[in-house]
């Protein structure tokens, strides 16, 4: 069990206090009182409003934060009732309003006031005004507290790029301090670090008393690079120099021994936890009345200490205790309790209290043997992905809903690992469905909700032209991203061109944020569209499998594999403990024999490498299932690293270690026809068939030419390995396809990237054999590589996140490059691969590579897929087909599987030509052809006969 007391820290973020005070009087007046004065008997609405704001920060600083609240509210009312003349007072109570609602934890209505405070300054002073730069900084604390680190990180560097341009701003030290809290909660210790060092070095120059809050993020990173002395150093000095400055009841200081707590349970020194727990408290009950986020994150701190001390019960106590302060509608002290979907507002700090608390009671279930204990966990964890869903749908950045999915994968694992130990002890099936739906829920999360995005524009009354409007906008986004992103990797960036990018791209963000935002308030069908998170279930999904499917969905964790196989009239899941790290073994094993291209080392033992990896992963995947393969069309929903190698390359029986024989292996695709699924939801839920028929518009294929490509475009390290040598069986291939089924062909000088975007809505099939450049740690920009010319307005480089921004009208698309499945993986999302942006632009189907391909052999490959996709055969069966008749033919060096095994099918596999009914067609043509001349020399004699 890992140790929860670490996961919750408190991140000081300035600014903490954005406080301008002015003299005035300290009477305390009411809103109902200010809303009876006759504002028109008002001589001066400014003095009365600097007299509220002076009034609302006095409380402020005393901690007096109800009256500070109606303070505000009051010099609220008397701006809307207008006739003011001074803009800063205004300004100033907005910000302020803001950073008090902030300091209260209702997130929402601070943004609100930030928003207003925004505007209305842009209005008055400027879209560079230095006012901005604390707007930005409290608009970004807010998103930072909401988890949302992307788009937090945009409002801190637009900051930066106004403060930066003003002479000795006093908001830069702020502003690397945050930056730096963001850097941390990213898990770059080492960048947070010197950004918060930067900090600490502006606000000494500068003698600014109070550093403590640098200093105690500071420890954070030390104590996060296990630096223990230099972390026990800051923590003390952080929390020395806030008594010294604020007395021993300040509100940070809480901070600080919560934090101080945290780290003396790592170092082990656990006679200090509870101490240090209790003093934080403490200082909260102090300074907070009622309900209070921080206040929350200590009581579940709290519940995290007794855990650690099998103390179950307490341990359960604390986090209800959590839920009731952290909600304002919630007060149910039953630990058996949880609060509902209407009294919470989804955020991570909510999850992070119910996760520990579904834990808690996974672990009482060991000492009661009580299954109401088990099923009031997963009860709990329901709601944790509930909220998580809910989370992600609010992110609008795909950073952010990558890193959700990767953070809480674990919760899903944990979730179906209880359902599956439900189902075991009762046979109810309503818990071998949920852990099927929690499996379906983890995987491509964010793909789903992007797609659920794109339908419900297309469906939710959204005209065509904001559709367009949008389109543009978030292709512009992408454009800027990139520039910044090439500019950053260069040796030498120019970092005046960087600034005034991501300038553009704020301005850019803000736009699109609020185009969202209308969508969601002027269309209330798109909204319920887009926030449908339903998946698939058991009942539909084997209503659109065929009496030949055979479906296995597979979810692992560190110590399960579970398989869910299901047919259109069966429904089972399997449980087998694994060590986790002897599968990712074998699954590595497999994968690197299978990818090389170095054959000088093709000894025995590496073919026994293969041959025994490849044998134990079919006995962990598939054994005990032949009797239900047989005849069966396999569709793999595979689960981390198991998307990295072809099912068709695992081995039905042992191999004969002392021989080297690839072509007569053993091979489940000499079995078996196999397709992929990001999930079942993705390939089954808005499934449809349909047959097409060639046509003048059938095939768009494309083959570049290499000659002569510039070192420049290959930013990658394996770019620069691989190289972009000429493919001149590219050209061979798409011809020798054309020749198959009518189509338009560009190649060499006319394989250009502008020429793809021009003709690529227009086709039924797209074919791109060429090469591509696979950027593993930012996948996004991954490109595919068109013939390079001196187009001015595109670079021959066709990116991902271009690709997601295009809307094909294709069934199917052929990436017939190298690497084109491969790619980043993301836990909760799969791999981030060019053919998921296919995938996401609306392509159904999608033929891809998992490594390198040999130029010839793809020709090969291809030719007879299409071949035998003309004759009316499903893209799996097809492939398939081409694979075995490969086989046939090829030498003892060509049958090695790199040759052949790493074309695979995602998505959809239904004909695209119906052979069938084509012959019926002509059959019917001939008969009609026929019984005409017979009726016209019938009626010919008949003639003749009269006469």
């Amino acid at each position: 069990m890992k140790n929860f007391l670490k996961k919750i820290l408190i991140f000081p973020l300035f600014p903490l206090f954005l406080l301008f005070i002015f003299s005035g009087s300290t009477n305390f007046r009411t809103n109902a009182e200010l809303e009876k004065q006759n504002y028109s008997a008002i001589s001066n609405p400014d003095s009365l409003l600097q007299e509220q704001f002076d009034r609302a920060v006095g409380f402020l600083q005393k901690g007096e934060f109800e009256y500070s609240i109606q303070s505000f509210e009051n010099a609220i009312i008397t701006i809307n009732h207008g006739r003011l003349v001074d803009k800063n007072v205004v300004y100033r109570t907005y910000v302020n309003f803001g950073v008090l609602l902030n300091r209260v934890g209702d997130w929402k209505k601070s943004l609100k006031y930030y928003d207003l405070a925004e505007t209305f300054t842009i209005k008055e002073f400027g879209e560079t005004s230095d006012k901005l730069t604390p707007i930005y900084v409290n608009k970004g604390n807010i998103y930072n507290n909401y988890a949302d680190l992307v788009k937090a990180q945009t409002y801190y560097e637009k900051a930066l790029f106004l403060a930066e341009n003003q002479k000795e701003s006093r908001w830069l030290s702020y502003i690397y301090h945050n930056l730096g809290a963001i850097y941390y909660k990213k898990d770059n210790y080492s960048d947070a670090l010197n950004l918060l060092l930067k900090s600490l070095n502006i606000k000494t120059k500068q003698k600014i008393r109070n550093t403590s809050p640098t200093k105690n993020i500071i420890g954070n990173c030390y104590k996060k690079l296990e630096n223990y002395n230099e972390a026990d150093i800051y923590y003390q000095k952080s929390i020395k120099e806030i008594k010294e400055l604020n007395g021993n009841d300040f509100y940070l200081l809480g901070d600080y021994y919560l934090n101080y707590a945290v780290f003396q349970d790592e170092i082990k020194n656990e006679e200090n936890v509870l101490p240090y727990l209790n003093l934080a408290l403490e200082i909260y009950m102090k300074n907070f009345e009622g309900k209070h986020p921080d206040k929350a994150h200590c009581l579940k701190n709290f519940g995290d200490y007794y855990f650690k001390k099998k103390d179950h019960l307490n341990a359960l106590k604390y986090y209800q205790k959590a839920l009731i302060s952290e909600l304002d509608n919630f007060n149910n002290s039953t630990v058996y309790i949880n609060p509902t979907m209407d009294e919470l507002d989804p955020q991570l700090s909510i999850l992070e209290i119910l996760k520990p608390k579904a834990v808690t009671l996974r672990y009482l279930y060991d000492k009661t043997n009580s299954i109401s204990d088990l099923d009031f966990s997963l009860q709990t964890y329901d709601l944790c992905l509930d909220i998580i869903d809910k989370i992600r749908i609010a992110y609008q950045d795909e950073e952010s809903k990558f890193a959700l999915s990767k953070n809480e994968k674990e919760t899903y694992n944990q979730a179906i690992e209880i359902a599956v130990k439900l189902y075991q002890l009762t046979k109810d099936v309503k818990y071998k469905e949920k852990a099927f739906i929690y499996s379906e829920r983890s995987k491509s999360a964010s793909l789903l909700s992007s797609l659920n995005d794109v339908n419900a524009k297309n469906f939710g009354g959204i005209s065509t032209e904001l559709q367009e409007k949008e389109t543009n906008l978030k292709l512009n986004i992408a454009k800027y991203r990139e520039l910044v992103h090439d500019e950053r990797r260069k040796q030498t960036p120019d970092r005046d061109s960087i600034s005034g990018w991501q300038n553009v791209l704020f301005n850019l963000n803000e736009e699109y944020n609020q185009m969202v935002l209308r969508f969601e308030e002027d269309y209330p069908e798109y909204y319920a569209l887009k926030y449908d998170t339903k998946t698939i279930d058991i009942e539909e999904l084997q209503s659109r499998l065929s009496d030949n499917d055979l479906l296995i969905e597979y979810s692992i964790s560190d110590s399960a594999l579970f398989s869910f196989v299901i047919t259109k009239s069966s429904f089972e899941v399997e449980r087998e403990k694994i060590v986790k790290d002897s599968f990712d073994y074998h699954l590595e094993e497999v994968r690197n024999c299978l990818k090389t291209n170095d054959f000088a080392n093709n000894s025995v033992a590496y073919y026994q490498k293969y041959t025994k990896s490849a044998y134990l992963l079919y006995q962990h995947l598939l054994n005990g299932k032949d009797s239900l393969l047989t005849g069966k069309n396999l569709l793999i929903v595979p689960d981390d690293k198991m998307a990295y190698i072809p099912f068709g390359a695992l081995l039905k029986k042992e191999a004969d270690s002392t021989t080297m024989n690839y072509r007569n292996l053993e091979y489940l695709i000499k079995y078996n026809s196999i397709t992929y699924h990001n999930s079942a939801t993705l390939g089954f839920k808005n499934h449809s068939s349909s047959y097409g028929f060639s046509s003048n518009k059938s095939i768009l294929a494309f083959a570049p030419s290499y000659n002569d490509v510039n070192d420049s475009i290959l930013f990658t390290e394996r770019a620069y390995r691989d190289k972009l040598y000429p493919l001149p069986g590219v050209k061979e291939e798409v011809i020798n396809i054309s020749k198959v089924i009518h189509g338009d062909l560009f190649i060499d000088d006319m394989a250009t990237e502008a020429n793809f975007k021009a003709n690529s809505g227009d086709y039924d099939v797209l074919h791109l054999a060429m090469h591509t450049i696979i950027d593993d740690e930012n996948p996004m920009y991954s490109k595919l590589v068109f013939t390079q010319n001196s187009d001015s307005l595109q670079d021959g480089l066709l990116n991902t996140h271009e690709i997601y921004n295009m809307n094909f009208n294709a069934r199917m698309v052929v990436l017939s490059a190298c690497n084109t499945g491969d790619g980043k993986l993301l836990k909760g999302e799969g791999v981030m691969s060019l053919a998921r942006g296919f995938f996401y632009a609306g392509c159904p189907s999608v033929i891809m590579t998992l490594w390198t391909v040999e130029d010839k052999t793809g020709s090969n490959l291809m030719s007879n897929f299409y071949t035998f996709l003309s004759h009316g055969l499903k893209k799996d069966d097809a492939l398939r087909q081409a694979k075995l008749e490969y086989l046939k033919t090829a030498d003892a060096l060509k049958s090695h599987p790199y040759f052949w095994s790493g074309y695979v099918t995602l998505g959809d596999v239904d004909p695209l030509y119906d052979d069938g009914l084509i012959h019926k067609l002509m059959y019917f043509a001939f008969g009609s052809v026929g019984i005409i001349l017979f009726l016209f020399f019938r009626k010919k004699f008949k003639t003749k006969a009269v006469a």
